[in-house]
């Protein structure tokens, strides 16, 4: 009883010390999306927006860990020591969504195996849902003067279609996106590049099983953008810790820029 009652204390001090807090958003179809808000250190009136995206098969926790493959706690700290309001969520069929009849990993070797549609649902209703999250976080009125999506795998991907579809992020990161075949229509971003004008990091990794270096490439190429940036790795689809620091000075340099 004694272990019971400290193990309960631990808990309830971790989840009390988290700086992660609910926020109740509904999906167009009115199912919730499970997301979380980090405020910024520091005090602002109108902060910097940074909209985070995981990869196929994690969930929004990614973010808050410092594990392998993202070490995402240390960007989502980086941000938030940055002065960015933070929002992370979970994908279609993922973390507190999970569907264990249907599960990511599954659709998405059925996608590979032709058969493509609850994967290319599960992308594009994912890309609507941080939609209608972007639309809750900007609802205030005031635009801020940066909104900052980054996703790392699917994360990625699913950032560059929302980038292609909303002018109003305007500074975008993305790391390993997997290369997905032009025939899964809005699911896969080689057909929306044309509609990529923010400003963005691309990090690639040159063994990576996921995407070619001409994949790379060209996907890098036919975006628009003004100012764009790509640093590749000499690692496999799992990025080195040492790419938070690519991130991190990129970031720094877009805050400098008018």
């Amino acid at each position: 009883m004694l272990k019971r009652s400290l193990l309960l204390m631990l808990l309830a001090t971790s989840v009390a010390a988290s700086p992660a807090v609910p926020l109740e958003v509904h999906a167009e179809d009115g199912s919730p999306i499970p997301a979380w808000v980090l405020e910024p250190e520091g005090k602002g009136t109108n902060p910097p927006v940074a909209v985070l995206l995981h990869g196929l098969t994690r969930s929004k926790d990614d973010w808050l860990s410092d594990e392998e493959p993202t070490f995402g706690g240390v960007l989502t700290e980086q941000l938030r020591s940055a002065g960015y309001r933070v929002y992370l969520m979970d994908a279609r069929r993922h973390g507190a969504r999970a569907t264990p009849d249907a599960k990511p990993g599954a659709l998405a070797k059925k996608a590979h195996a032709g058969e493509p549609g609850p994967y290319q649902a599960m992308i594009v209703d994912t890309v609507k849902d941080a939609q209608v999250l972007l639309t809750k976080v900007l609802a205030n009125g005031k635009k801020p003067p940066r909104v900052l999506v980054a996703g790392y795998s699917m994360g990625a991907q699913v950032g560059l279609l929302l980038a292609s579809r909303e002018p109003r992020v305007t500074h975008l990161v993305t790391m390993v996106p997997p290369h997905v075949d032009p025939v899964l229509g809005d699911a896969a971003p080689v057909n929306r590049m044309g509609k990529i004008h923010q400003d963005w990091l691309l990090l690639t990794a040159n063994r990576d099983p996921f995407s070619t270096e001409e994949d790379n490439q060209k996907l890098f190429d036919a975006a628009p953008s003004k100012r764009k940036t790509r640093r590749t790795f000499d690692s496999g689809h799992a990025l080195p810790r040492e790419y938070l620091d690519e991130v991190r000075r990129w970031l720094g340099e877009a805050r400098r820029l008018p």
